[in-house]
């Protein structure tokens, strides 16, 4: 928790990483809750197409925006952790962080250019493919919540 024996140096790095994951998982959860169910309300029924090609982009932006953003959550959470008594809270924070962000290249790299590339939207093997993807940006969305929460939390040892 907040307490007043914080050192001044730990507090600027807690306001640096904790905006910095949840500006990456604000942005992630508006794409998954607002911006995808909204386009395809709009362009889904009758231009599968485009609303295809529309969140390929779209998530082709989320990508690079969440490396640099994590990345600056990774770098604050090991910094942190030279000050902390206890290490280990600050490594699996940076861990839970670290492979949301394998996850999300993972996802960027494999799944999306599959996706982007199928021609047949209606068919088994694209809503496999959506599944798959689904599944995996939802996992590194929750690991980038549990890391945000960790870091919110963070104790004072």
């Amino acid at each position: 928790m907040w307490t007043g024996n914080r050192s001044r140096t730990d507090r600027i790095l807690a306001a640096v990483e904790i905006p910095a994951l949840g500006v990456w998982i604000g942005a992630l959860a508006g794409f998954a809750f607002i911006f995808a169910p909204a386009a395809f309300r709009i362009l889904g029924g009758s231009d599968v197409a485009h609303f295809a090609a529309l969140t390929a982009a779209v998530l082709g932006k989320l990508a690079p925006f969440g490396y640099i953003c994590g990345s600056i959550a990774i770098v604050v959470a090991l910094v942190r952790s030279r000050e902390a008594g206890e290490r280990t809270y600050d490594f699996t924070r940076a861990l839970f962080i670290l492979v949301a962000l394998g996850l999300v290249f993972f996802q960027s790299a494999t799944i999306i250019p599959a996706m982007a590339a199928t021609t047949d939207f209606h068919s088994d093997a694209y809503h496999a493919l959506h599944a798959r993807s689904s599944a995996i940006y939802g996992a590194a969305m929750l690991l980038g919540l549990i890391a945000l929460v960790m870091a919110a939390a963070r104790k004072d040892s």
